[in-house]
């Protein structure tokens, strides 16, 4: 490892060359979680025609003299065309959804309503010209912008696509990323592991989170800890947007991965946080852009979330859910290392208050699972009395 930095620097240094991830067209019904490129506009005022807002009747208020009393002319539908203009003395029954019937200006609920065969009879103080009318185009007028570019689309804007007939999308190329486990001592989780192994888990949570980040996972391997196998298979993979390592990067003599990358990119940009967990942690610009994390179940979570999580974000032009939260309890620690502690947030009235969850060591991600994220306690200081409003990062 070389001269440790803060976790502020290094995540300054992996935001600093951000590639271009492109654009492709995608079709709505397959949009859910892309990225839009472009904006979506009305293609029509909204709502395109004066819209029947309550099922009752409709007519010219003109119509109606001392004594409420109209002729039904008959039903309009939500969906039917424009009916006939209104004879004078009458009205429609209407149903909500419906264009509003030309010359007519006043809708009343079928609830102010009495009916006797034909006609219909009403209060005055019910038949307010323009009430229950949704006029076109008071919404948004033609053209207006809804959707702006480079949000990620959810089931909001999937219905606002499709009431503006946006069925095919511009949207960003998903990150393409290529995770490499690695460690002799690790197996797959289907087989049953000797005394002295473990199962793999990483790859599992790494792929569950990718997939909520919107990530196209190409390729996942698991290396043995060995150069030459390591070295075969980086080299397949720089059609990556991003390649994950997990494990094979402290000091350990078979820990091979800096040396591989080394020797066919040169220098990482860094190589040693001043945190814990997940002091190894190294980046390379690339191309492509290489992340290699601790092994560590925990400190493979913190390192992601702290480092891949805002990198991938950016790389989408999306911000990061970062939250502020109170800490419930005081807290000590001793310099120069940052350390990211799990925690269970609570609300109290106004207030998102963070309990630290205790955790046996960096390898107890069991323990996590009862914890919500974790917060950031930097190294500038060692007493962190309760009520400090700390930075809160959920796990995906």
């Amino acid at each position: 490892m070389d001269s440790l930095i803060t976790p502020k620097a290094a995540e300054a240094i992996t935001l600093t060359h951000l590639p271009e991830l492109g654009s492709e067209e995608c079709s709505l019904e397959h949009a859910h979680g892309r990225i839009l490129v472009g904006e979506l506009r009305a293609d029509r005022p909204l709502p395109p025609y004066d819209r029947v807002m309550m099922d009752g009747i409709c007519f010219r208020a003109a119509d109606v003299g001392s004594e409420p009393c109209l002729t039904l002319a008959g039903v309009h539908a939500a969906g039917a065309p424009p009916p006939e203009p209104l004879p004078t003395g009458h009205c429609w029954e209407v149903m909500t959804g419906a264009c509003l019937p030309p010359d007519c200006d006043t809708v009343v609920p079928y609830e102010h309503t009495k009916r006797v065969a034909h006609q219909v009879t009403f209060s005055l103080d019910q038949s307010l010209p323009g009430r229950f009318i949704h006029e076109s185009g008071s919404d948004h007028a033609s053209g207006d912008v809804l959707v702006p570019a480079e949000r990620r689309i959810d089931s909001r804007i999937a219905a606002v696509a499709a009431t503006v007939g946006a069925t095919a999308l511009k949207v960003m190329k998903r990150p393409r990323v290529t995770v490499f486990t690695t460690g002799d001592e690790v197996v797959a989780p289907s087989v049953a592991p000797a005394p002295h192994q473990v199962r793999q888990s990483n790859a599992a949570s790494l792929r569950a989170a990718l997939s909520r980040l919107g990530a196209e996972i190409i390729h996942n391997q698991h290396l043995p800890d060995d150069p030459d196998a390591t070295a075969t298979a980086v080299r397949t993979r720089f059609d990556s947007d991003l390649l994950l390592f997990c494990g094979g990067i402290s000091r350990g003599k078979y820990d091979f991965v800096r040396p591989v990358i080394e020797s066919l990119l040169g220098p990482p940009a860094f190589h040693g946080v001043a945190q814990r967990p997940g002091k190894p942690l190294a980046f390379w610009n690339g191309p492509p852009p290489i992340f290699a994390l601790p092994g560590n179940p925990m400190s493979v979570q913190v390192t992601f979330h702290r480092y891949v999580v805002p990198y991938l974000q950016a790389l989408q032009r999306q911000d990061l859910d970062v939250r502020l939260s109170a800490l419930a309890s005081t807290m000590k620690f001793e310099p120069p290392f940052a350390f990211f502690v799990p925690v269970c947030l609570h609300q109290q009235e106004a207030t998102l208050l963070a309990e630290p969850a205790p955790l046996a060591n960096s390898g107890d991600f069991a323990s996590a699972i009862a914890s919500d994220g974790f917060i950031e306690f930097p190294a500038s200081k060692e007493h962190f009395p309760s009520g400090t409003l700390l930075a809160f990062r959920p796990w995906l």
